[in-house]
């Protein structure tokens, strides 16, 4: 049975997430209030003792670790306030952690892409906050590290992109468009008003990939793989949101001759921002523009330097939840109209020779494992519901070498309920 060992108190700010090193280095982000100053990133040993902290970008969002455990990175999501009057830049804090008692950090930020905006744009990177440069807009969420801590891949959930972060150097050296995901391919329910579950494809519908977790590992081939969790996120203040309903939309008629009601597509929440799917600029909607993808996919870096798609899960995630009678219960079919069960938090581990993923669905409460260990061709291997544990977020993996009793572990960190999961995959 675990046991709390120490609690840390971090009365400076509000922790946002927490890594621990290979070296047992224990990091945390720490944001401040106002959010949009700079916060902090603070590092512990294993007994709590603080060893160190040093300032970082605003709203640090995400702490990781490289391999070997000499550096720290941050991702400082740079959210503007809800008046969206003071939007910081978003930018990543590299810290050289290999002497605690002398730390040091580079801010690595976008100011350098700000005059290619309309290049990006064009590529397919969403930059519509009002006002925004380029490095304000872009707002850095997560940190997937190279197998051979040669790059950084940082995930801009809101923007639909990565961008490729070379550690030798801390410089951005790429950024890259996710694209979207076409449904009229695939059978999901849209709706949360159609009287139950109705699965079917749909014509001139699109999701945006944006990825709130990343993770990666490295293959048989030698080549790291990176997996992320396709849950969606729109940009929703006072001072200006991007949602929408469908049936407020302003739809082609060669694209919706019968246009849209609250029992298919009416209530589905799309964005017009940076006019999304309107293909032909006359100011009315090609393709309806959803949030997130409602699967998990596999990306690498191909021969190019371009980030591109190994697989994805399709409609598979949202079909095992709603037709599996043993987890119907913690199918959120009132979810439909909005991301779906929300893959929010992955993680990849080794068992039996074999690569795992373990993916957290934020509004289904449970966890999804695929057998990844060919990267291109996974498969389904087991379902975990947790009936007292809400909304799983964040997750860690322990080896079986580093597990108390020699199995390996899954650590799972719920938000809603507040509790603690350990779990033990039976393959």
């Amino acid at each position: 049975m675990p046991t709390l060992h120490y609690r840390l108190v971090i009365s400076n700010g509000e922790p946002n997430s927490v890594a621990v090193s290979s070296n047992g280095l224990v990091g945390v982000a720490v944001a401040v209030d106002p959010k949009q100053d700079n916060g902090l990133a603070m590092f512990f040993d294993t007994d709590g003792t603080l060893v160190g902290s040093i300032t970082a970008g605003a709203l640090p969002d995400m702490i990781t670790f490289t391999n070997d455990g000499t550096k720290a990175l941050v991702a400082n999501e740079g959210e503007p306030d809800d008046d969206y009057v003071v939007d910081p830049v978003g930018s990543v804090t590299v810290i050289d952690v290999s002497d605690t008692t002398s730390l040091t950090a580079t801010q690595v930020g976008f100011t350098s892409f700000n005059s290619q905006m309309a290049t990006l744009e064009a590529n397919g990177v969403r930059i519509f906050g009002p006002g925004a440069t380029v490095a304000q807009d872009l707002e850095p969420e997560y940190i997937a590290v190279a197998g051979d801590d040669s790059t950084a891949t940082i995930v801009m959930q809101e923007n639909n992109a990565v961008a490729t972060l070379d550690l030798s150097t801390n410089t951005i050296t790429g950024i890259h468009a996710l694209g979207f995901k076409d449904y009229s391919t695939l059978s999901l329910d849209l709706s949360d008003r159609d009287g139950g579950v109705n699965f079917q494809s749909w014509d001139n519908v699109k999701g945006m990939y944006q990825p709130d977790a990343m993770t990666s590992f490295v293959a048989s081939d030698g080549i790291t793989y990176y997996v992320s969790a396709n849950e969606g996120d729109a940009r929703d203040y006072d001072g200006y949101s991007e949602e929408e309903r469908a049936d407020d939309l302003s739809l082609d008629a060669t694209s919706f001759p019968n246009g849209v009601s609250d029992a298919d597509l009416g209530r589905l929440k799309t964005t017009t921002a940076d006019d999304c799917g309107d293909t032909d600029g006359d100011g009315d909607i090609d393709f309806i523009c959803s949030y997130g993808a409602r699967s998990f996919s596999i990306w690498k870096y191909d021969s190019n330097g371009d980030f591109v798609q190994v697989w994805d899960s399709g409609d598979e995630v949202e079909h095992l939840m709603a037709v599996n009678d043993q987890w119907l219960n913690s199918y959120t079919g009132s979810r439909n109209d909005d991301k779906g069960s929300e893959p929010e938090g992955v993680i990849t581990g080794e068992f039996a020779g074999k690569t795992l993923a373990f993916v957290a669905l934020e509004r289904s409460g449970g966890v999804m494992i695929y057998d990844v260990t060919n990267p291109a061709y996974p498969f389904f291997v087991q379902y975990v519901y947790m009936h007292d544990h809400v909304s799983p977020e964040a997750m860690a993996f322990v080896s079986g070498a580093d597990s108390p009793n020699g199995a390996p572990m899954l650590i799972v960190a719920n938000e809603v309920s507040g509790t603690v999961a350990v779990l033990q995959p039976l393959i």
